[in-house]
């Protein structure tokens, strides 16, 4: 049995880690206090962790180069408040071994007590019952019985079932999990990561069972363009095939490659300088769905060309997801959007390459979710240029901010003004609940329509534009002078027309096709 671990052993561990993760993402997902369709705090630790599995697979065997790799990995591929917790977890215990030859029981016991340390100081206000509380509790449990067990095996035993039974006291911390009957979604990842971690010092070798898209190195992105066209297809295929067969078939027309299939839909990616036969073997086997083509080498030259124009005195970064929101941004003068919002945040370093590409003195970056407000803050402070995070929970806050933006002012006087405003905007969302549950009085069965103002659940009921319009009545007062309606992807014009003909109100009110998905509504009240 081992008694110490060194770089090779970390190694194997850690990517067992990743994709032991990644298997079990969805059961962490699932784990919303709200019933509604937007769980990705399992996807968001998943890919962090993937993104620190490409760096491994790059680094040597030495105990410093691992952890150096995924100090990296984990900083710049975080996503999410999740993803970025994680990300200073394993910053603090790669700081802390990072000079260590082997690694002994007790030494990894301090490297989870560095990271709790690092990842507390991280968080603006820390919340017991998270993932930080389960850190912490398995960091203690690991202290002491350090010196008391024989070898690597026992430790993990031992440290893994102290995360188990943090994590099930977690309800007992927070009443709001208590409330929905779940455990912390954070706190289950990290258990997630300590299991894969034993998988891969057990010898067991872990296979993703999915590709995970979206990882490329700086290195693929240069390679790449030794071929033009990013071609992407969705196909309805005839009958089934195998993977790799369907690999074989696609692998010859280029590269970056990524082929996955479910049940009859076929979706495919490929660098090519041949988009054309790409569809062609895509007919072969089917019907076209969707087609996607964009010439690299045009999109490589717009941003250098776009880098050679002169300095202007703000520039604006957006994250959003629906097609209308994403051309009411693109409108509005946005330098930058970047694709995502609930269940598909961006990375650290997503939002980096964003910021870079801005030519401005100053560049206000809009997250549009809380949670993704720390990976911004995160590449903020990776960057080299004057950023400011305006902490917006959704895009309406945003679209109202940037219309606000006065290029004659100070940024410190801009940054002032839109907190201001932000400060009287009430947003009200419109979904549905994917399971049974009740919270704040309500009996909620799955499929109910769900209603929240400045995130307080505030109305549950069978019609969508009913919720919508109680919740409009409910959140004006005498001050409100306009209603903003961003209609999602799965109501119509009509229906939204409906809604607005509806209200008996004295405000203007305007509707806009937002096209986001998972919400029937998102409204703006000024």
């Amino acid at each position: 049995m081992l008694k110490y671990l060194d770089g090779k052993t970390l190694k194997n561990m850690m990517i067992a880690s990743s994709n032991y993760l990644f298997n079990n993402k969805g059961e962490v997902d699932k784990l919303n206090v709200f019933p509604v369709p937007d769980g990705d705090t399992g996807s968001n630790m998943a890919y962090t962790m993937q993104y620190a599995a490409k760096e491994l697979e790059k680094s040597q065997d030495t105990i410093k180069d691992v952890l150096d790799a995924i100090s990296k990995g984990t900083l710049m591929g975080a996503k999410g408040n999740s993803g970025v917790i994680l990300s200073q977890i394993f910053r603090g215990f790669s700081k802390r071994l990072g000079d260590t030859k082997k690694i002994t029981p007790c030494d990894f016991a301090e490297g989870l007590k560095a990271g709790v340390e690092v990842a507390y100081k991280a968080v603006m206000r820390p919340v017991e019952g998270t993932i930080l509380t389960v850190c912490r509790e398995t960091a203690e449990e690991a202290e002491k019985i350090c010196k008391q067990v024989e070898n690597f095996e026992e430790f993990f035993t031992k440290i893994i079932e102290a995360a188990e039974k943090s994590l099930e006291n977690t309800p007992n911390l927070l009443p709001v999990l208590k409330d929905a009957g779940v455990v912390d979604s954070g706190g289950m990842g990290f258990v997630y990561v300590l299991k894969g971690m034993f998988e891969g010092f057990k010898g067991n070798k872990i296979e993703p069972i999915e590709v995970l898209e979206g990882i490329v190195t700086n290195k693929q992105v240069v390679e790449d363009l030794r071929f033009l066209y990013c071609t992407e297809i969705l196909v309805k295929t005839k009958k089934t095939y195998a993977e790799a067969i369907l690999k074989e078939k696609f692998r010859r027309f280029g590269n970056s490659l990524v082929v996955v299939s479910d049940d009859d839909i076929l979706k495919v990616h490929v660098h090519t300088n041949n988009p054309g036969l790409v569809l062609e073997e895509g007919l072969k086997i089917g019907e076209l769905i969707k087609v996607k083509i964009d010439n690299m080498k045009i999109q490589h030259e717009s941003l250098v060309s776009e880098e050679r124009k002169p300095e202007k005195k703000y520039g604006v970064l957006v994250v959003a997801n629906g097609e209308g929101i994403k051309n009411l941004f693109s409108e509005l003068g946005c330098d930058v959007i970047i694709n995502g919002g609930q269940t598909m945040n961006p990375s650290t370093n997503d939002i980096l390459d964003g910021i870079k590409k801005i030519n401005a003195e100053n560049i206000l970056v809009f997250p549009n979710n809380k949670n993704i407000i720390m990976a911004c803050e995160q590449a903020k402070a990776l960057s080299n240029k004057k950023v400011e995070i305006i902490p917006t929970n959704n895009f309406n806050e945003a679209i109202t901010a940037i219309v606000n933006i006065d290029t004659e002012k100070s940024l410190e006087e801009n940054v002032a003004r839109i907190k201001e405003i932000l400060s009287n905007i009430k947003t009200i969302e419109v979904t549905y609940s994917i399971r049974d549950t009740q919270i704040n009085g309500f009996e909620i069965k799955k499929g109910d329509v769900l209603g929240f103002i400045n995130d307080s659940l505030e109305s549950v009921g069978k019609d969508y534009n009913k919720v919508a319009q109680e919740l409009i009545y409910k959140a004006l007062d005498e001050d409100s002078s306009l209603v903003s309606i961003y209609y999602g992807e799965e109501v119509t014009k009509e229906k939204a027309e409906e809604l607005k003909n509806s209200l008996s109100v004295e405000t203007d009110v305007e509707i806009y096709f937002g096209g986001q998905p998972l919400y029937y509504y998102v409204i703006s009240i000024e």
